[in-house]
């Protein structure tokens, strides 16, 4: 019996080393760096694309939604149907589970968004909502949108984060605890160290996700990052690759570099209401001032697109801007003088270290800007402050942010968003957008939207932050582009 014993051990001794590592199970886990650490996880709370890259598509879900293709799809809804382009049937799948166990139903669809529609709640988006009418339920898994008239966006605005569907005794847990219908639960939240995320046995998508758990780490600066990955410290970047790390990585077999497209317009904000910014031969003059492809060399690497207007190149509305103001510092200063500036003016550029391209490109807009006069002072602050005070209260003259949200060009018909540009004739183009189904039509009118943001310079445009990802050899699933600010793990995996 002894030497029988030994003879099987030695056999599946011999059958492991046989088998290699290839016999080795994937990995269930994968850690992840992100630039920001979430100011809450509350979706219908906050615009914030940091709360989005945590919990859009995966801990709460849509009854539509943007593929990676950047095609609407029916998801928590299994098909919808109208008649009229007035009249939004959907159907839910059945059998959706909530994380704390309950089916959902229409009426939680219907409570999500009167609850959205509310003026009390607050909602970061109530615009998104405004031509929603009425909303019956039939049954249990059936629910119609009646709309005031036709929305073009009303698809879209099913599938935005600020849409995902929750249950209602849940309401008040959103800000740390968030329960939805996703493929992961949030599992663990250490303040300014970690988000975790656990694998939803129950999810409604047979198969997925492939991975039982997700970490999330939060490393602002990119020099940091690259250390963190060549430590292994962590398994993927998403977002906060320098991109002057880019060619470094893309030699090393370790590591697979990602370079797609994403929705992100990076943009010199003005405050439209602030002297000398109400001027619209100021706001030109500082879009003439700027170099945007000097810009992109020196903040991105030469990474990027030159951008000139809101619309980027993921909308099928793109209209090619990039040259419809040129870099003219003579005219610049000629502006400025017609304006009543003629020795130029000082202004403070506000904006936050945790986004290291804000930074960056303040740093080299500002030399630029100094050439024709205009003495910018850069004032970084954190971002929790640059949210309550540039973002809320319009307290600030100059700044720079990524825009991420796409089809965002509502932004510039709204008169209290924190641009503060109030135009009555591009708030009446962008109805007339709404109101347009007709594909050509409606290209046309995107297109004269672009031109007249091209001319009245309500900020100035500078370029789309490329998709920058890195990943650990073997991480499949990953999304190349962007076309929403999403992260959805899903579908990620390591290689058998």
């Amino acid at each position: 019996m002894r030497r029988t014993a030994v003879v099987v051990w030695c056999a599946m001794v011999v059958a492991s080393l046989a088998a290699g590592p290839a016999a080795a199970q994937a990995p269930r886990s994968l850690v992840v760096q992100t630039s920001a650490e979430p100011p809450g996880l509350d979706l219908t709370a906050s615009p914030a694309s940091a709360i989005a890259a945590v919990v859009h598509y995966n801990i709460q879900e849509t009854l539509v939604k943007i593929d990676r293709q950047g095609r609407l799809v029916p998801w928590l809804a299994e098909r919808w149907h109208t008649a009229d382009n007035r009249n939004y049937t959907f159907f839910l799948k059945r059998g959706v589970r909530f994380h704390n166990g309950r089916e959902m139903k229409a009426a939680d669809v219907r409570f999500v968004f009167q609850r959205a529609m509310n003026p009390e709640t607050k909602h970061p988006h109530p615009k998104h909502y405004a031509s929603i009418r009425d909303i019956i339920v039939t049954d249990d898994y059936t629910v119609t949108f009646a709309l005031r008239d036709v929305d073009a966006s009303f698809l879209l605005n099913l599938a935005r984060q600020g849409s995902v569907i929750y249950p209602r005794e849940a309401v008040g847990t959103f800000k740390s605890e968030p329960i939805g219908t996703g493929p992961f639960t949030l599992a663990q939240w250490v303040r300014g160290d970690r988000i975790v995320l656990a694998r939803n046995p129950d999810y409604h998508v047979p198969g997925l996700p492939k991975l039982d758990r997700v970490t999330y780490r939060f490393i602002a600066d990119p020099n940091a990052v690259l250390a963190a990955l060549k430590a292994g410290d962590i398994d993927a970047s998403m977002f906060g690759l320098g991109p002057e790390h880019v060619g470094e990585l893309q030699k090393d077999p370790r590591f697979r570099v990602i370079v797609g497209d994403t929705t992100n317009d990076v943009i010199l904000a003005m405050n439209n209401s602030r002297k000398p910014f109400t001027d619209v031969r100021v706001r030109r003059a500082l879009t003439h001032a700027s170099d945007k492809r000097e810009v992109v060399r020196g903040a991105m690497f030469g990474l990027g697109r030159v951008l000139g207007s809101n619309v980027d190149p993921l909308n099928p509305y793109f209209v090619d801007l990039a040259g419809a103001v040129p870099y003219d510092p003579a005219r610049a200063k000629k502006l400025l003088a017609e304006a009543g500036y003629p020795n130029g003016f000082d202004a403070v550029l506000r904006v936050s270290p945790q986004y290291y391209y804000t930074v960056r490109t303040g740093e080299v807009l500002t030399d630029q800007l100094k050439r024709v006069g205009v003495r910018v002072r850069i004032e970084q602050i954190e971002w929790g402050q640059w949210i309550a005070r540039v973002y809320r209260q319009a307290d600030y003259d100059l700044t720079i942010i990524g825009h991420a949200e796409p089809w965002d060009i509502n932004n510039y018909a709204n008169p209290t968003y924190y641009f503060r540009w109030d135009s009555p004739k591009f708030q009446a183009l962008y109805a007339k957008s709404e109101a347009t189904l007709d594909g050509p039509a409606r290209r046309a009118l995107y297109g004269e939207m672009q031109r007249l943001l091209a001319a009245e310079a309500p900020v100035v445009w500078l370029y789309v932050h490329p998709r920058l990802a890195v990943t650990k050899a073997g991480v499949t699933g990953i999304w190349k582009d962007l076309p929403l600010p999403a992260l959805d793990l899903s579908e990620v995996a390591w290689a058998k």
